[in-house]
């Protein structure tokens, strides 16, 4: 009798097991059907992997489909790679996260240099902004090949705020952590990066990929337009791999570094393990045996860049690790909060629209000044956190000639962020892409006002008071 329980039991067990994943397969292909997401999704239990499959196209203009083992951009889960080498020289007493770069690698050369610790840097608490915004290196971002060109860029940003008083991403701040990583080493970040991690867990698909790199098995990024047009963003994205993100693996090898963070001592020791998971939390005073028994214990980072998303997240509250590259804008995040939820016998969101597309059809069907008017009620199933969304969302529309419909978007989002200049500074550039160039000046002296540093607004203001 009690044989035939356990029967019983196993057989209810696997049926709980393939209705989960079945569930996560739904959802994925519907997010493929409605254009969200493209790319390769792994799951993997602490034994074995429960589910493998790719979706969609690497090159959607030449038809070529993704595989399993197709190399995407992670984006900026190359930052994790960066506090990995990071902590190990924390391991080997080389570093300390108290250390300034005044001590081990002054880049300012001014007082900043003291106020700013290595434990700053890695938790975006430096004061420091992201060097793919600045104007020098987006005119020209080839000229910026290495660690070493990159710092003498970032050099001349002023600090956004006084470091260790306030938090803001930074993709600066690891283009620093990169450099220090290549002093103590004496070599290039990349030989440091194949030689400390690619190479001992036999992540031989994993690196840095250049533009003009000819790699086999390599997915491109694709945008979908607002109308539902697919285009590559190749030609127009720069990519240029450095210490804050941009190299490219393969779902095979992420597995590889997650069974090490979890399972062995390849990479760290348990007790920097800990400093690790704990991102850089000194105050967490557990063994690594305590720590990864907690509910909340994993660890979730993300990457994307237009035509590119990434996820890996170690989830211990569902015994799985998730990882998902997409090369399709957003792809990931879409789906990793609704497989989470499904592996832990929770609810979850419907998939929606990507919201570019949604606002398309929104405007499309209701016209512009009803979602400028009514934009609350359209956005309230959206999660607008900041106005970066929306501004990508414009510069799309603005991209594919929908001048009209980014003028609303940008008019959306300045009544959403008020006080961030960049909001007015868009709504500027979308005017002047319709000849209204009253409203233009209007939005730019408004963008000037609130960030006196915003050159491009100051710059267009000089432009056209001598028209």
């Amino acid at each position: 009798m009690k044989i035939v329980s356990i029967i019983i039991l196993l057989f209810c067990i696997q049926i709980n097991s393939q209705t989960k994943f079945d569930k996560i397969d739904g959802i994925i292909n519907e997010a493929y059907e409605k254009d969200i997401f493209s790319g390769v999704v792994l799951i993997a239990d602490k034994s074995k992997t429960e589910y493998l499959k790719a979706f969609g196209y690497a090159d959607w203009d030449n038809g070529i489909v993704n595989q399993t083992d197709t190399k995407f951009n992670i984006g900026s889960i190359g930052k994790l790679f960066t506090q990995i080498l990071i902590t190990q020289l924390i391991q080997e007493e080389k570093l300390n996260l108290s250390d300034n770069l005044n001590d081990i690698y002054p880049v300012f050369n001014n007082e900043s240099d003291e106020k700013i610790t290595v434990k700053m840097l890695l938790t975006f608490s430096a004061g420091l902004g992201d060097y793919l915004q600045l104007t020098e290196f987006r005119q020209e971002p080839n000229r910026f090949r290495n660690v070493e060109d990159l710092l003498l860029l970032i050099a001349k940003q002023p600090l956004l705020f006084e470091p260790g008083t306030s938090t803001r991403y930074s993709n600066s701040s690891y283009v620093i952590l990169g450099g220090i990583i290549e002093k103590l080493t004496g070599k290039s970040y990349y030989d440091v990066l194949k030689e400390r991690i690619l190479n001992p867990l036999g992540m031989n698909n994993s690196g840095f990929i250049y533009k003009e790199d000819q790699v086999e098995n390599k997915a491109k990024g694709f945008l979908v337009t607002p109308t539902g047009n697919k285009e590559s963003t190749y030609e127009r994205m720069p990519n240029i791999p450095t210490p804050a993100g941009g190299m490219y693996s393969t779902l095979e090898d992420m597995l590889k570094l997650d069974r090490s963070l979890i399972n062995d001592n390849i990479l760290l020791e348990d007790e920097f393990k800990v400093l690790l998971h704990s991102r850089f939390n000194e105050d967490v005073n557990l063994t690594w045996a305590e720590l990864s028994k907690l509910p909340d214990f994993g660890l979730g980072v993300a990457g994307g860049s237009p035509g590119w998303n990434a996820v890996y997240d170690q989830n211990v509250a569902s015994k799985y690790s998730v990882i998902i590259l997409s090369n399709i804008d957003q792809g990931a995040e879409a789906l990793i909060k609704r497989i989470n939820a499904i592996l832990k016998g929770e609810n979850y969101q419907p998939l929606r629209l990507e919201l570019g597309r949604y606002i398309f059809t929104v405007i499309k069907e209701k016209g512009t000044s009803d979602f400028v008017e009514n934009y609350k009620e359209y956005l309230s199933e959206y999660n607008i956190v900041n106005d970066r969304i929306l501004n990508r969302i414009g510069y799309q529309f603005l991209y594919e000639g929908l001048n009209d419909e980014a003028i609303a978007i940008f008019t959306v989002n300045v009544k959403c962020f008020p006080n961030i200049g960049n909001t007015y500074d868009s709504l500027a550039e979308a005017y002047m892409k319709t000849g209204d160039k009253e409203n233009a000046i209007i939005n730019y002296k408004k963008s000037l006002e609130l960030d006196p540093k915003n050159k491009n607004a100051e710059e267009m203001l000089n432009k056209l008071k001598l028209r």
